[in-house]
Protein backbone atom coordinates (compact mmCIF):
# COMPACT_ATOMS: atom_id res chain seq x y z
CA UNK A 1 0.00 0.00 0.00
CA UNK A 2 3.01 2.30 0.38
CA UNK A 3 4.44 1.58 -2.51
CA UNK A 4 1.49 2.17 -4.45
CA UNK A 5 0.80 5.96 -2.48
CA UNK A 6 4.72 6.77 -2.93
CA UNK A 7 3.89 5.38 -6.89
CA UNK A 8 0.99 7.30 -6.95
CA UNK A 9 2.14 10.69 -5.34
CA UNK A 10 5.39 10.65 -7.53
CA UNK A 11 2.92 10.11 -10.64
CA UNK A 12 1.11 13.21 -9.60
CA UNK A 13 3.94 15.53 -9.03
CA UNK A 14 5.48 14.84 -12.31
CA UNK A 15 2.15 15.10 -14.07
CA UNK A 16 1.79 18.40 -12.12
CA UNK A 17 4.92 19.63 -13.44
CA UNK A 18 4.37 18.68 -16.95
CA UNK A 19 1.35 20.56 -16.74
CA UNK A 20 2.95 23.77 -15.09
CA UNK A 21 5.78 23.22 -17.98
CA UNK A 22 3.03 23.12 -21.33
CA UNK A 23 1.04 26.33 -19.81
CA UNK A 24 4.11 28.05 -19.67
CA UNK A 25 5.08 27.39 -23.16
CA UNK A 26 1.57 28.58 -23.88
CA UNK A 27 1.93 31.85 -21.95
CA UNK A 28 4.63 32.73 -23.59
CA UNK A 29 3.32 31.85 -27.43
CA UNK A 30 0.50 33.62 -26.27
CA UNK A 31 2.69 36.91 -24.84
CA UNK A 32 4.72 36.73 -28.07
CA UNK A 33 1.30 36.35 -31.04
CA UNK A 34 -0.72 38.80 -28.81
CA UNK A 35 -3.67 37.63 -31.02
CA UNK A 36 -7.29 36.85 -30.00
CA UNK A 37 -7.08 33.42 -31.71
CA UNK A 38 -4.31 32.78 -29.06
CA UNK A 39 -5.91 33.68 -25.27
CA UNK A 40 -3.11 33.05 -22.47
CA UNK A 41 -4.12 30.08 -20.14
CA UNK A 42 -5.11 32.09 -17.52
CA UNK A 43 -8.31 33.47 -19.75
CA UNK A 44 -8.83 30.04 -21.32
CA UNK A 45 -9.31 28.56 -17.38
CA UNK A 46 -11.77 31.53 -16.40
CA UNK A 47 -13.51 31.13 -19.26
CA UNK A 48 -13.78 27.50 -18.80
CA UNK A 49 -14.67 28.38 -15.32
CA UNK A 50 -17.46 30.90 -15.99
CA UNK A 51 -19.08 28.67 -18.68
CA UNK A 52 -19.05 25.44 -16.19
CA UNK A 53 -20.69 27.43 -13.16
CA UNK A 54 -23.28 28.68 -16.00
CA UNK A 55 -24.20 24.96 -16.82
CA UNK A 56 -23.49 24.47 -20.76
CA UNK A 57 -19.84 23.21 -20.62
CA UNK A 58 -20.23 20.67 -17.46
CA UNK A 59 -23.55 19.44 -19.68
CA UNK A 60 -22.23 18.98 -22.82
CA UNK A 61 -19.11 17.74 -20.98
CA UNK A 62 -21.45 14.94 -19.13
CA UNK A 63 -23.22 13.98 -22.51
CA UNK A 64 -19.90 13.38 -24.00
CA UNK A 65 -18.25 11.63 -20.84
CA UNK A 66 -21.59 8.99 -21.14
CA UNK A 67 -21.36 8.45 -24.79
CA UNK A 68 -17.70 7.28 -24.61
CA UNK A 69 -18.25 5.02 -21.44
CA UNK A 70 -20.82 3.73 -23.67
CA UNK A 71 -18.92 3.19 -26.27
CA UNK A 72 -16.28 1.55 -24.76
CA UNK A 73 -18.96 -0.87 -22.80
CA UNK A 74 -20.29 -1.95 -26.33
CA UNK A 75 -16.92 -2.12 -28.07
CA UNK A 76 -15.55 -3.93 -24.76
CA UNK A 77 -17.68 -7.13 -23.80
CA UNK A 78 -18.21 -8.57 -27.46
CA UNK A 79 -14.69 -7.88 -27.94
CA UNK A 80 -13.76 -9.57 -24.56
CA UNK A 81 -16.00 -12.73 -25.31
CA UNK A 82 -14.76 -13.14 -29.00
CA UNK A 83 -11.69 -12.82 -28.08
CA UNK A 84 -11.23 -15.21 -25.54
CA UNK A 85 -12.85 -18.01 -27.68
CA UNK A 86 -10.48 -17.47 -30.45
CA UNK A 87 -6.99 -17.43 -28.32
CA UNK A 88 -8.13 -20.34 -26.52
CA UNK A 89 -10.26 -22.31 -29.87
CA UNK A 90 -7.74 -22.38 -32.80
CA UNK A 91 -11.19 -23.51 -35.20
CA UNK A 92 -12.69 -19.96 -33.67
CA UNK A 93 -9.56 -18.16 -34.26
CA UNK A 94 -9.81 -19.34 -37.85
CA UNK A 95 -13.30 -18.49 -38.52
CA UNK A 96 -13.23 -14.72 -36.99
CA UNK A 97 -9.80 -13.64 -37.50
CA UNK A 98 -9.73 -13.06 -40.74
CA UNK A 99 -12.81 -11.21 -40.91
CA UNK A 100 -11.22 -8.85 -38.22
CA UNK A 101 -7.91 -8.62 -40.31
CA UNK A 102 -9.98 -7.33 -42.87
CA UNK A 103 -12.17 -5.04 -41.94
CA UNK A 104 -9.93 -3.32 -39.14
CA UNK A 105 -7.92 -1.09 -41.96
CA UNK A 106 -10.85 0.18 -43.15
CA UNK A 107 -11.04 3.86 -41.70
CA UNK A 108 -14.31 3.76 -39.81
CA UNK A 109 -15.08 7.37 -40.09
CA UNK A 110 -15.94 7.20 -43.57
CA UNK A 111 -18.97 5.05 -42.88
CA UNK A 112 -20.22 7.75 -40.17
CA UNK A 113 -23.13 9.26 -43.00
CA UNK A 114 -24.01 5.65 -43.29
CA UNK A 115 -24.66 5.06 -39.99
CA UNK A 116 -26.11 8.74 -39.50
CA UNK A 117 -28.62 7.38 -42.51
CA UNK A 118 -29.69 4.31 -40.74
CA UNK A 119 -29.41 5.22 -36.85
CA UNK A 120 -30.10 8.88 -36.92
CA UNK A 121 -28.38 11.81 -35.43
CA UNK A 122 -28.78 11.02 -31.63
CA UNK A 123 -26.76 8.77 -29.15
CA UNK A 124 -27.13 5.88 -30.90
CA UNK A 125 -25.18 6.57 -34.16
CA UNK A 126 -22.49 8.44 -32.11
CA UNK A 127 -21.86 5.40 -30.20
CA UNK A 128 -21.93 3.07 -32.58
CA UNK A 129 -19.37 4.55 -34.57
CA UNK A 130 -16.94 4.78 -31.49
CA UNK A 131 -17.47 1.51 -30.68
CA UNK A 132 -17.22 -0.30 -34.02
CA UNK A 133 -13.65 1.43 -34.21
CA UNK A 134 -12.69 0.29 -30.94
CA UNK A 135 -13.67 -3.16 -31.30
CA UNK A 136 -11.49 -4.46 -33.10
CA UNK A 137 -7.78 -3.34 -31.32
CA UNK A 138 -9.95 -4.59 -28.42
CA UNK A 139 -10.77 -8.46 -29.86
CA UNK A 140 -7.06 -8.64 -31.82
CA UNK A 141 -5.20 -7.67 -28.34
CA UNK A 142 -7.27 -9.93 -26.06
CA UNK A 143 -6.91 -13.10 -28.50
CA UNK A 144 -3.64 -12.77 -28.62
CA UNK A 145 -3.12 -12.11 -24.66
CA UNK A 146 -5.10 -14.96 -24.58
CA UNK A 147 -3.22 -17.15 -27.03
CA UNK A 148 0.16 -16.00 -25.54
CA UNK A 149 -0.84 -17.64 -22.24
CA UNK A 150 1.27 -20.81 -21.55
CA UNK A 151 0.19 -24.26 -21.67
CA UNK A 152 1.09 -25.51 -18.35
CA UNK A 153 -0.85 -22.89 -16.44
CA UNK A 154 -4.10 -24.62 -17.73
CA UNK A 155 -2.59 -28.23 -16.94
CA UNK A 156 -1.61 -27.56 -13.41
CA UNK A 157 -5.14 -26.00 -12.69
CA UNK A 158 -6.17 -29.23 -13.99
CA UNK A 159 -4.42 -31.43 -11.96
CA UNK A 160 -5.85 -29.26 -9.27
CA UNK A 161 -9.18 -30.35 -10.07
CA UNK A 162 -9.82 -27.08 -11.74
CA UNK A 163 -12.87 -27.71 -14.80
CA UNK A 164 -12.27 -25.74 -18.31
CA UNK A 165 -14.99 -22.93 -16.80
CA UNK A 166 -13.71 -22.52 -13.87
CA UNK A 167 -9.78 -22.14 -15.77
CA UNK A 168 -11.55 -19.06 -17.53
CA UNK A 169 -11.73 -17.18 -14.08
CA UNK A 170 -9.07 -18.15 -12.41
CA UNK A 171 -6.33 -18.65 -14.88
CA UNK A 172 -7.43 -16.86 -18.35
CA UNK A 173 -8.72 -13.57 -16.74
CA UNK A 174 -6.17 -13.13 -14.25
CA UNK A 175 -3.69 -13.89 -16.87
CA UNK A 176 -5.00 -11.51 -19.39
CA UNK A 177 -6.38 -8.28 -16.69
CA UNK A 178 -2.97 -5.81 -17.49
CA UNK A 179 -3.83 -6.34 -20.74
CA UNK A 180 -7.18 -5.05 -20.93
CA UNK A 181 -6.58 -2.36 -18.57
CA UNK A 182 -4.07 -1.34 -20.82
CA UNK A 183 -6.38 -1.26 -23.70
CA UNK A 184 -9.26 0.48 -22.20
CA UNK A 185 -6.78 3.51 -21.31
CA UNK A 186 -5.64 3.71 -24.66
CA UNK A 187 -8.82 3.79 -26.26
CA UNK A 188 -10.75 6.23 -23.77
CA UNK A 189 -8.32 8.51 -25.34
CA UNK A 190 -9.21 7.31 -28.78
CA UNK A 191 -12.76 7.13 -27.85
CA UNK A 192 -13.20 11.07 -27.46
CA UNK A 193 -11.26 11.73 -30.49
CA UNK A 194 -13.58 10.06 -32.56
CA UNK A 195 -16.39 11.14 -30.91
CA UNK A 196 -15.10 14.80 -30.94
CA UNK A 197 -15.47 14.13 -34.99
CA UNK A 198 -18.91 12.39 -34.38
CA UNK A 199 -20.17 15.26 -32.58
CA UNK A 200 -19.75 17.96 -34.87
CA UNK A 201 -22.00 16.34 -37.96
CA UNK A 202 -25.92 17.50 -37.70
CA UNK A 203 -26.08 17.49 -33.61
CA UNK A 204 -26.53 20.61 -30.81
CA UNK A 205 -25.08 18.27 -27.55
CA UNK A 206 -21.50 17.18 -26.19
CA UNK A 207 -18.22 18.72 -25.97
CA UNK A 208 -17.17 18.28 -29.50
CA UNK A 209 -20.41 20.68 -30.91
CA UNK A 210 -19.52 22.52 -27.47
CA UNK A 211 -15.88 23.42 -29.05
CA UNK A 212 -16.91 23.95 -32.60
CA UNK A 213 -19.73 26.13 -31.89
CA UNK A 214 -17.27 28.48 -29.88
CA UNK A 215 -15.11 28.68 -33.03
CA UNK A 216 -17.75 29.84 -35.44
CA UNK A 217 -18.32 32.38 -33.20
CA UNK A 218 -15.08 33.61 -32.31
CA UNK A 219 -14.85 32.87 -28.78
CA UNK A 220 -11.28 31.55 -28.84
CA UNK A 221 -11.17 31.59 -25.25
CA UNK A 222 -14.73 29.91 -24.86
CA UNK A 223 -13.04 27.06 -27.45
CA UNK A 224 -9.88 26.49 -25.46
CA UNK A 225 -11.83 26.43 -22.42
CA UNK A 226 -13.81 23.75 -23.75
CA UNK A 227 -10.54 21.79 -24.82
CA UNK A 228 -9.08 22.33 -21.30
CA UNK A 229 -12.15 20.65 -19.52
CA UNK A 230 -11.94 17.79 -22.39
CA UNK A 231 -8.20 17.02 -21.46
CA UNK A 232 -9.09 17.28 -17.86
CA UNK A 233 -12.05 14.48 -18.41
CA UNK A 234 -9.68 12.03 -20.21
CA UNK A 235 -6.89 12.53 -17.47
CA UNK A 236 -9.84 11.94 -14.92
CA UNK A 237 -11.11 8.57 -16.79
CA UNK A 238 -7.09 7.23 -16.84
CA UNK A 239 -6.99 8.03 -13.35
CA UNK A 240 -10.11 6.01 -12.48
CA UNK A 241 -8.49 3.28 -14.70
CA UNK A 242 -5.50 3.36 -13.44
CA UNK A 243 -6.87 3.29 -9.51
CA UNK A 244 -9.29 -0.13 -10.75
CA UNK A 245 -5.68 -1.22 -11.85
CA UNK A 246 -4.12 -1.04 -9.23
CA UNK A 247 -7.05 -2.58 -7.31
CA UNK A 248 -7.64 -5.61 -9.15
CA UNK A 249 -4.07 -6.24 -10.30
CA UNK A 250 -2.04 -5.72 -7.13
CA UNK A 251 1.01 -8.05 -9.09
CA UNK A 252 0.88 -5.87 -12.51
CA UNK A 253 2.56 -2.41 -10.69
CA UNK A 254 0.94 0.98 -10.93
CA UNK A 255 -0.82 0.83 -14.35
CA UNK A 256 0.99 3.48 -15.90
CA UNK A 257 3.69 1.11 -17.63
CA UNK A 258 6.46 1.89 -14.59
CA UNK A 259 7.93 -1.42 -13.59
CA UNK A 260 8.81 -2.68 -9.95
CA UNK A 261 12.47 -2.20 -10.14
CA UNK A 262 14.00 -0.81 -6.98
CA UNK A 263 11.03 -1.78 -5.44
CA UNK A 264 13.28 -4.36 -3.10
CA UNK A 265 15.79 -1.43 -2.54
CA UNK A 266 16.18 -0.26 1.23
Amino acid sequence: MKRFSAKAFSGSARLIAAALVLFACWAIAAAAVKRPMLPGPAEAFSAMCAAALRGPLLRHLGISVLRALAALAAAFVPALILGVAAGRSRATDQALSPAAYLLSPIPKTALLPVILLFLGLGNASKVFLVALILFFPFYLAIRDETRGIERSWYDSFATLGGSRGAALIHVTLPAILPRLWSSLRTSAGTAFSVLFLAETFATREGIGWYIMDAWTRLEYAQMYGGIIALGLAGLAITAALDAAERLTCPWAGSGTGEDERGSNDG
